[in-house]
């Protein structure tokens, strides 16, 4: 996948769109310790809105994030976008794929941990080496 254009003085941006704030820290945690730069959504369309302000390295949509479009919705929506976007699910890869129909990373939810996290990102092409 093509990478938006970044500026050199600023760590690549990472935005989560993640429904359980437990979930949302612990990835954010992650996202900051893998030298991320983090922007949160509470709602589908805060996460394409924060996505088209700003375009960001990685996208990480929970497909049951709330609002009028919903994470698996934005998720389709960035599509076109070509972001790389790790899925973070209770639902199965399977499942995701279904519902999403586009190319995504999987997460297992609740049992995440950093080196599943960072494996994620050598396989979006974030990183390159173990962190």
């Amino acid at each position: 996948m093509t990478q938006p254009e970044q500026n050199p003085l600023l760590p690549r941006l990472c935005v989560i769109g993640e429904a359980d704030p437990y979930l949302a820290n612990l990835l954010q945690r992650f996202a900051q310790k893998a030298g991320l730069r983090i922007r949160r959504a509470k709602t589908g369309e805060a996460l394409l809105e924060i996505t088209l302000r700003e375009p960001p390295a990685l996208v990480i949509p929970d497909p049951d994030l709330p609002g009028k479009r919903r994470g698996w919705e934005a998720a389709q929506a960035l599509g076109n976008h070509r972001v790389p976007l790790i899925v973070c699910t209770w639902m199965s890869a399977a499942e995701a794929g279904q519902l999403i129909g586009i190319e995504f990373i999987y997460l297992q939810k609740p049992d995440i941990h950093y080196l599943n996290f960072t494996s994620a990102l050598r396989k979006a092409g974030i990183i390159s080496s173990p962190q």
